[in-house]
């Protein structure tokens, strides 16, 4: 097996005799099996458009999608044995032997790894879930999935979550098909529910996520001819409070970050997000995490586009920061 060393210590920081891949047993929405590298990177599999969307991104944009590492290729012989390789560009050469199999994977800032319980919500975002080269059938299916969810009126569905529960000492989850038949009612009361946490509503978590929707819309704004099909945010928080910190000891290390064993898992307002509840200086320093996730279906300008040109901003997933925007702050 050969790996390409220089890469790997200078990007990934760590020698190329010591990758390890793992499964990754919690994971919140999406429907791709998913691994993490040496605890620190999600391995997601590689899709070609994703990975050119990683390769070119926007400047405006850079804050607000997980780090993109590069690409990894595990390998497997014909007698099971394993290893991987990995580049900061497209992988076109075969690198396993012709017995074997070799999975390609995009590496990816892992987003939870500082967290001791992260609280993980995936919303997807946009009224549109197929891409410019999807099949007939897919977008039939698709726009019906659109239609009996809250995808078509409000641009934003649930998708999935994760929330510690300090009572209980274990995570609560829903999962995608909770999303695909709740209405607008219901949606509040999930996002209400992933917000509650040691009896009581975060707002010092709310307000930070409506200072980094109002962020993330002046960026999209300002992006033009880029669609971002059946893309997601996802939003994290600490479920571990303060004054468990000090005692978290009794918290076995099998449950931390994204490696927790007990995760079961179109109207467009273009005004300003102002907000009479929302003020930037009343944010706390409690830390949260937003970022835009899942690219396969993303359109954007490159020289092989010209039948698939979009003029403007993505008005599907503004409009559904808008409506994000608008329940959260009705919590308050």
């Amino acid at each position: 097996m050969k790996s390409n060393s220089d890469f790997l210590q200078k990007h990934l920081k760590f020698k190329p005799d010591e990758v390890s891949l793992k499964p990754l047993k919690a994971q919140v929405g999406g429907h791709v099996y998913m691994k993490i590298l040496n605890d620190q990177y999600v391995c997601k599999p590689l899709n070609e458009r994703e990975l050119q969307f990683y390769q070119n991104i926007p400047k405006n944009l850079a804050d607000h999608v997980p780090a993109f590492q590069g690409t990894l290729v595990e390998n497997e012989d014909s007698s099971g044995n394993r290893g991987a390789s990995s580049s900061n560009g497209p992988i076109r050469e075969e690198t396993s032997s012709s017995r074997g199999s070799s999975r390609e994977y995009l590496v990816l800032e892992n987003l939870t790894k500082d967290y001791k319980k992260p609280c993980v919500l995936d919303l997807k975002m946009g009224t549109r879930m197929y891409g410019d080269f999807a099949t007939d059938s897919k977008r039939k299916s698709q726009r019906k999935k659109s239609t009996k969810s809250t995808s078509a009126k409000l641009g934003v569905r649930f998708c999935g979550s994760q929330r510690f529960s300090v009572s209980n000492n274990s995570f609560e989850m829903f999962d995608k098909y909770v999303g695909r038949n709740a209405d607008e009612t219901e949606l509040r009361k999930l996002l209400e529910q992933f917000f509650t946490h040691g009896c009581s509503l975060r707002k010092d978590v709310i307000n930070n996520v409506l200072g980094e929707i109002c962020r993330m819309k002046k960026s999209l704004l300002d992006l033009e001819e880029y669609r971002f099909y059946s893309s997601s945010i996802l939003i994290i928080y600490e479920g571990l409070l303060k004054e468990e910190k000090s005692d978290s000891q009794h918290f076995s290390d099998a449950e931390n970050s994204m490696d927790c064993e007990n995760f079961k898992m179109e109207a467009f307002g273009s005004g300003s997000l102002e907000s009479t509840k929302y003020r930037k200086d009343e944010v706390s320093s409690c830390t949260v995490t937003m970022k835009m996730i899942d690219f396969a279906n993303i359109s954007f300008p490159s020289v092989d586009s010209e039948q698939f040109r979009h003029e403007g901003p993505d008005r599907g997933f503004l409009m559904g920061l808008d409506n994000l925007y608008e329940i959260l702050e009705s919590l308050l």
